[in-house]
């Protein structure tokens, strides 16, 4: 039997709550029917738990931002649009979520101060913007910057995922495909060496100790290998990794200028939106700041935007630092002179999202025959060990 949670409205139309006691959903909505209760929301409290755990997929938030956004815009309240887009969704951790705003909304309380409660869905910048809209009167269109942004942002992520796909792909069958060769393949050629009285050939004595090595340890090597994984993702998903992450970074040549022009595209972009959002100047720098990974670059807009604080327009304070490109501060200043710098930011991250996917489309392009000639210099050393003993056995009979 599970327990179901619903809220409804009696027959003079006062709002009744409760929980009840039944095998089925169907079985329960009949029990509340039967107390004179037209039901408005009929939710398994079992359900409920499990929906704290789900994750909401960023494409599915993206989507209900835009689509509130929409009903905003046509001239709804945000309490029947809320509505709408819980009406269309089916049992799952965003509507819950959804649910929850509109019940605090529907309290006095405002919807940037309910969508806070949600930190993992709503972040910094989105609230900023939501206040901004809010204070505005502006939240249909602000709502629809932040759709816009998010959908750029996971349209980006999925770009460099699938140029990054092949590689990473290619790594790890390569590794299972080696880990097979030394530990099935060769011990059955190598056997009958160890038991001919023969001098074997150095390759041949690695070949063999290498493939006894992995048949005794294989589990403990793979234990080992997933452990150094975990403790390698807990470790650069920390303030003090991600840190030590973007200092090894910038020293990989090649690598280095395209993680820096992806975090320069980063947050001039979050700083376009956060501004055309209508968000103030320095907090829409503090905000996009905090998603620099790198220290050296984030120390530089810190000093930009203390310089901000005493006057400086935004091209002047970024040209008295040192790793923002001459061309990104010469096409600010062309927006400060237009009126228009916050889509001049957002075009100065395009083009910089496009020299990215381009530059790591080339990495990848050139990193995959050195993973070919890697692998088949691994394959070509397990030959010649085998070979060598069997070309001395064959020169011993003649």
């Amino acid at each position: 039997m599970s327990r179901f949670s619903f809220e409804g409205f009696d027959k003079n139309g006062r709002r009744i709550s409760g929980k009840i006691d039944a095998d089925s959903y169907a079985v329960a909505k009949a029990l509340v029917k039967e107390k004179g209760i037209y039901i408005k929301k009929l939710i398994s409290l079992e359900k409920q738990r499990m929906h704290i755990y789900e994750k909401v997929r960023k494409e599915d938030f993206a989507l209900s931002i835009r689509e509130l956004a929409t009903l905003l815009n046509s001239g709804l309240t945000l309490d029947e649009s809320i509505s709408g887009i819980v009406a269309q969704m089916k049992e799952c951790r965003l509507r819950d979520v959804y649910s929850d705003i509109q019940k605090q909304i529907r309290e006095g309380k405002s919807f940037s101060r309910s969508a806070s409660q949600h930190p993992d869905l709503f972040s910094d910048i989105s609230l900023s913007m939501i206040r901004s809209g809010e204070a505005s009167g502006t939240l249909g269109p602000v709502l629809e910057h932040i759709a816009g942004f998010l959908e750029e942002s996971i349209q980006f992520r999925s770009k460099v995922m699938n140029i990054m796909t092949y590689p990473i792909l290619m790594a790890i069958v390569g590794f299972f495909v080696l880990i097979f060769i030394f530990t099935f393949v060769t011990p059955t050629i190598t056997r009958i060496f160890s038991e001919i009285s023969l001098k074997l050939p150095i390759p041949t004595i690695i070949l063999i100790k290498v493939s006894a090595f992995l048949r005794q340890y294989l589990l403990a090597v793979l234990v080992l290998v997933a452990a150094v994984v975990w403790f390698a993702r807990r470790y650069f998903s920390s303030a003090a990794g991600r840190t030590r992450l973007a200092g090894i970074r910038k020293k990989i040549p090649y690598l280095g200028e395209i993680f820096l022009k992806s975090e320069i595209a980063n947050f001039t972009g979050t700083l376009g939106t956060l501004l055309e959002g209508g968000v103030e100047i320095l907090t829409s720098f503090n905000i996009a700041q905090d998603l620099i990974s790198s220290p050296d670059l984030k120390q530089q807009v810190q000093k930009a935007r203390d310089l901000i604080s005493h006057g400086h327009s935004v091209s002047s304070a970024l040209r008295k630092t040192t790793m923002f490109p001459y061309t990104v501060i010469q096409l600010i200043s062309a927006g400060e002179k237009s009126g228009n710098m916050p889509e001049m930011l957002r075009r100065i991250s395009s083009n910089f999202k496009d020299e990215v996917s381009q530059k790591a489309t080339r990495f990848v392009t050139i990193l995959e025959p050195f993973m070919i000639l890697f692998m088949a210099a691994i394959v070509g050393f397990v030959v010649i060990g085998i070979m060598l003993p069997i070309f001395q056995i064959s020169q011993s009979i003649r």
